[in-house]
């Protein structure tokens, strides 16, 4: 078996290669070896998280755990599209009326503190519920996924810190892209894409080791609904500042220099 073929099977959901795993592994072996296989073994992995299937006594228990994990990584992923896309649009700010797109953009970001307050909300049930007993009980591994995000995290607030204090609170007039700038950004938004990389996986995987119950994910599965609407227009509108900073920006440069 390719190795890029044994990737693709650890790529399918936990629940999946629990009850499908040796079959498809078994039939992955007595396949010839190819490219058209491979790519199959992909899709069918992305079509295993995006429509999974759950049968037998737990299946409601693992319904609800693979929606709030889902969701919660999902977040994570696209959470950053709309600081950065005002980052990209905003600064500096662009000639022209860009009302509309500070109004998307603004909508986009209060949208985003009401999915942050779902999330951490049904996050902090979780931990009252599941994850404190596990450390009373001295669970390490089912904890342990949430290692790599708690340190990507305090060297990230620590390299933060050290960037103000060297910078005299004032980083922002550091010539850009200058060397001095480029050698602290650029860690620390390699640091940052890690850590949250870290925070969607992470916690996903304890949830799935902890085996919470079906009353204890009740409600963190209703709160990933308002998080996942919360998501998805928050998203639309940073795309729609898109369009229409373009436009506008199209037609600044029609209309020629200001006189």
């Amino acid at each position: 078996m390719r190795r890029a073929a044994r990737i693709a099977l650890r790529a399918y959901p936990p629940s999946f290669r629990l009850r499908y795993g040796d079959e498809l592994g078994a039939l992955v072996e007595d396949m010839p070896a190819s490219a058209r296989t491979t790519v199959d073994l992909f899709l069918g992995a992305g079509r295993a998280w995006t429509r999974p299937t759950f049968t037998g006594e737990g299946a409601p228990r693992l319904r609800l755990q693979a929606s709030a994990a889902t969701t919660w990584i999902a977040w994570c992923a696209g959470f950053l599209v709309v600081p950065a896309m005002t980052k990209a649009l905003l600064d500096p700010p662009p000639r022209g009326d860009v009302g509309g797109v500070r109004a998307l953009l603004g909508a986009a970001t209060g949208l985003l503190i009401i999915g942050w307050l779902c999330a951490l909300s049904g996050a902090a049930l979780l931990v009252l519920k599941v994850v404190i007993p596990a450390l009373r009980e001295r669970n390490w591994r089912a904890l342990s996924p949430l290692l790599p995000a708690l340190l990507l995290g305090l060297a990230e607030v620590a390299g933060t810190m050290v960037w103000l204090v060297a910078t005299g609170g004032h980083a922002e007039q550091l010539a850009h892209p200058s060397l001095p700038y480029l050698s602290v950004v650029v860690p620390l938004l390699v640091g940052g894409a890690a850590f949250i990389v870290a925070l969607g996986i992470g916690p996903a995987t304890t949830l799935r080791r902890l085996g919470a119950s079906s009353a204890q994910l009740r409600v963190p599965a209703m709160l990933s609904v308002p998080v996942a609407l919360a998501l998805a227009v928050a998203v639309a509108s940073s795309a729609v500042a898109v369009v229409s900073s373009v436009r506008g920006t199209r037609a600044v440069r029609a209309a020629g220099p200001l006189p």
